[in-house]
């Protein structure tokens, strides 16, 4: 790859010398500060020999390169002098757009929980199967049935506790007091009290307004946001010998009442309110609305909207059983990204982009995870996202039509259709499969008319990425052994907050979510890179792994403060050796999300990479098998 070409481009599109302020780079991404980002065209840069992509974030316009990412820029900086552009700590932190920092928050408090709500719903469509109105093998009174419904029930009945666990994380708050908090607003006395048709006073003074807060989402946020700052200023004003027991309990005292009387009440209304503007746009024409969500729903969740709707989502799923806007156009919009990703591997003469198409294409198929194919294929090649709009703005106004309802939330696809089964029977059911299949074909037909056997530019660069470890001879060893790095919480990688690393776009792998500061050697091998800042590392095997060890998520902008690293680059290492050290009580004081992706950035060399283990995890164990 000519990163010279993509570096001289990538300077030229973005409006010049003279509006970059400033460029760094981290492990895998090129930042710069732009004076104005109104000149640059994204869809332009995206199709930039090299690029993979590009994200916008606390006031950075990222440019994803991959593994190659020091090379790009090198060849950036010998063509510009770019003030500041030694040291990312250097950058200067600009006010990021409120609703952007909203939706951060959300998908923060939300992505962690999808998978629980996925098997709530889904389980809640096993018991409607297996009842009386569909198959008739359970009765709705048999003890089989009742636990069956209660285990999908718990996820969506004890969503406030869930939302202010996450929360609390990702606001980096005391933990089980948030819990706390929020488990007050499903506990049994109170949901009877604020049930009844008596007032409720607050020391017979302060009045409770009555509302049902169970499945709730808002009101947990609104807490949570709450203690988080109680929590600060009772730190400053508590001594420290009164701290173990003064503090939490005055944090409590102040933010459980005013959750109950005012935050909990409003976090309703809100929601309320919500539901009531996507009912009033869905009344007015559905057939036009679902048209236009479901045929701009790629864009939509290129930007991170989508999140906002997931509220609004579950409130409606739990309040009149049912969903009519997100998820029924997901389906549409999932099934035609596939459908518009098999056509282009189909029909590309190019290899590389061949090997990116089908598990993209398959992975949105049968998952619904739609990043791969939207960032690796259709959004670089344009016209099959264009197609893909297009089939599922007709998947969309036939949703709109026929007026297809989702009954549980899963993400849309294939394995997940089950979740438009209505608990009473009738078509809807056959609606879904004939949307799916509607959206699916015709993007695939609609893509393989207009790709006309386009292959990419000679010498652009369309894998996910590219090392010098992808051209080497295959392992004699069929299951390599790579040892988990950290100690810590293991989860599944699409839960990590960052798109680029959630969508599996730099490789497949897992994240953890460390509880003390050591990164060791996951195998007997090399440092490859280890970036200024210290945050990371890029190793390889003696098998011809190459692994990226990203400790945080932008902790780049860090300049290396809180890590040492116990390697250099070129240094060679042995399975279990300490190679990198850091402050995890510091990173977690300024706000920083520790949770640490380790991936296998030579995914493509694998037939299969399987996280056998998550949650509580030692440093050593292999907890990810790959299979050549």
């Amino acid at each position: 790859m000519d990163y010279s070409t993509t570096a001289q481009k990538l300077i030229e599109n973005l409006g010049g010398q003279s509006n970059i302020r400033t460029v760094t780079h981290c492990m895998t991404r090129l930042r710069f500060i732009l004076n104005d980002e109104s000149v640059v065209d994204d869809k332009i840069v995206e199709n930039i020999p090299g690029v993979m992509g590009i994200m916008k974030k606390s006031g950075q316009y990222q440019v994803i390169i991959g593994n190659n990412v020091a090379k790009c820029y090198q060849e950036v900086t010998k063509l510009g002098n770019f003030a500041g552009s030694s040291s990312a700590a250097d950058q200067p932190k600009e006010k990021q757009n409120p609703v952007n920092v909203a939706l951060d928050f959300i998908a923060g408090c939300m992505t962690s929980l999808i998978s629980a709500i996925i098997a709530g719903g889904l389980l809640k469509v096993l018991a409607i199967l297996l009842g009386p109105s569909l198959l008739g093998i359970l009765e709705t009174t048999s003890d089989t049935y009742i636990i069956i419904n209660a285990i999908g029930d718990a996820a969506f009945y004890f969503l406030p506790v869930f939302v202010a666990y996450t929360a609390s994380k990702k606001l980096n708050c005391n933990t089980f007091l948030s819990v706390m908090v929020a488990a007050m607003l499903i506990h049994p006395d109170i949901i009877s009290l604020l049930g009844s048709d008596t007032p409720t006073r607050l020391f017979g003074v302060i009045p409770v307004i009555h509302g049902s807060y169970s499945s709730s989402v808002i009101p947990a946020m609104f807490s949570t946001i709450l203690l988080k700052y109680v929590e600060i200023f009772i730190d400053k004003i508590t001594p420290e010998w009164s701290k173990n027991f003064l503090k939490p309990l005055l944090i409590v005292v102040i933010v459980a009442p005013v959750t109950l009387c005012i935050l909990a009440p409003i976090g309703l209304i809100v929601g309320n309110g919500l539901q009531y503007v996507l009912n009033g746009i869905y009344n007015f024409a559905p057939w036009l609305a679902l048209a236009l969500f479901a045929g701009f729903m790629p864009f939509i969740v290129m930007t991170g909207m989508h999140w906002a709707f997931v509220p609004a989502s579950l409130l409606a799923i739990a309040s009149a059983g049912f969903d009519t806007m997100l998820l029924p156009a997901m389906l549409s919009s999932n099934l035609a990204q596939a459908g518009a990703t098999f056509a282009v591997a189909f029909k590309t003469k190019d290899s590389k982009m061949k090997q990116i198409a089908f598990p993209a294409g398959i992975s949105a198929l049968l998952a619904g995870v739609t990043e791969p194919a939207m960032y690796g294929v259709t959004l670089k090649l344009k016209k099959p996202m264009y197609a893909a709009c297009i089939a599922s703005g007709i998947g969309g106004l036939i949703t709109g039509l026929v007026q297809l309802k989702a009954y549980a939330f899963a993400t849309p696809c294939l394995t997940a259709i089950v979740q438009f089964v209505a608990p009473d029977g009738g078509q809807n059911f056959i609606y879904a499969c004939i949307i799916a299949a509607a959206a699916f074909i015709l993007a695939f037909i609609f893509t393989f008319i207009v790709t006309k056997n386009e292959a990419p530019a000679e010498g652009s660069d369309n894998t996910a990425i590219m090392t010098d470890a992808d051209t080497a001879e295959p392992a004699a060893s069929s299951q390599p052994a790579v040892a988990n790095p950290l100690t810590g919480e293991a989860i599944p990688l699409e839960n990590v907050n960052d798109p680029t690393f959630a969508a599996g776009i730099l490789g497949q792998g897992y994240a953890v979510i460390p509880s003390e500061g050591k990164v060791y050697a996951p195998f007997d091998g090399s440092v490859e890179t280890l970036m200024d800042t210290h945050h990371a590392l890029g190793l390889t095997s003696r098998q011809g792994t190459t692994l990226l060890i990203h400790v945080g998520l932008e902790t780049v902008s860090l300049g290396g403060k809180y890590f040492t690293p116990h390697v250099k680059q070129g240094d060679t290492f042995k399975k279990g050796d300490l190679l990198l050290s850091f402050d995890l009580d510091s990173l977690k004081k300024e706000g920083f999300d520790t949770s640490t992706p380790v991936i296998v950035t030579n995914t493509d060399d694998y037939q299969e990479l399987k996280l056998t283990k998550t949650g509580a995890v030692n440093a050593g164990e292999e907890i990810l098998t790959l299979t050549r």
